[in-house]
């Protein structure tokens, strides 16, 4: 038996990169309504933490993929070490 589904309304529509959770542990309402109507910020504030991009090739990406399965790593905790060690290695702060 087919279920129906239910209409989308207006409201529940948003533009790409605007869609925020009805609720976030630890963002106020008004915190996640004035991240997402900053324009210039760089990344998406979640948690403590700020989401951003990394464009990769093809070979980096499967490499760093291949790399995260065989050690059972996520590429968040990949890039973060990463990171993390050239910070050191650079004597950045």
């Amino acid at each position: 038996m087919a279920r129906k589904m239910t209409p989308l309304k207006s409201e529940l529509i948003v533009r790409k990169g605007e869609a925020m959770p009805a609720s976030s542990p630890g963002v106020s309402e008004n915190n996640a309504a004035s991240n997402a109507n900053d324009s210039n910020r760089v990344g998406k504030v979640r948690g403590g933490t700020i989401a951003i991009t990394v464009r990769l090739d093809p070979d980096r990406y499967n490499r760093l993929k291949g790399a995260g399965v065989r050690r059972g790593l996520t590429n968040q905790e990949i890039m973060v070490t990463a990171l993390d060690r050239w910070f050191r290695e650079e004597g950045a702060s």
